[in-house]
């Protein structure tokens, strides 16, 4: 089992290098779109002496299309982001600063020279969450 500290992390980059296997069938293929792979870890915590440590106990990934209006901001909503986000059992209230990072990647990739004339912008997301309860709660609140 791998340890490493205890606390969420998110980093997103532009997916360059992604195998787009696919197409989404629910978007026009006259608009530009975001192809993006997430990537989840979820860990526990472990007691120590002295610190706190984590052990991954999963790590899973999911893949999502969306539309990109191609703005100077705002690619991605917020709104989006965190529907991608909550399928992939990421807790509500860990959300907030990782929709800021992808949201703001986002917007770079779609302004990117590089890609101005691709109509599929890829996007890698890594997560690493620590485990609470919480997210089960929230599921059985909404439902």
């Amino acid at each position: 089992m791998d340890f490493c500290y205890a606390d969420d992390y998110c980093a997103a980059s532009e997916g360059e290098n992604l195998e787009i296997s696919e197409t989404n069938p629910s978007i026009n293929n006259d608009s530009d779109q975001f192809f993006i792979t997430l990537e989840v870890e979820t860990t526990s915590p472990i007691e120590d002496d002295e610190e706190q440590f984590v052990g991954v106990e999963s790590t899973e990934s999911f893949t999502f299309w969306a539309k990109c209006p191609r703005f100077k901001e705002g690619n991605l909503s917020r709104e989006r982001i965190s529907m991608m986000l909550s399928s992939a059992g990421v807790a509500r209230h860990k959300q907030g600063v990782m929709i800021d990072i992808i949201s703001d990647r986002a917007d770079q990739i779609a302004n990117a020279a590089r890609y101005r004339a691709a109509r599929v912008l890829p996007m890698k997301v890594s997560i690493s969450v620590v485990a609470c309860s919480c997210y089960e709660e929230e599921v059985e609140a909404v439902s």
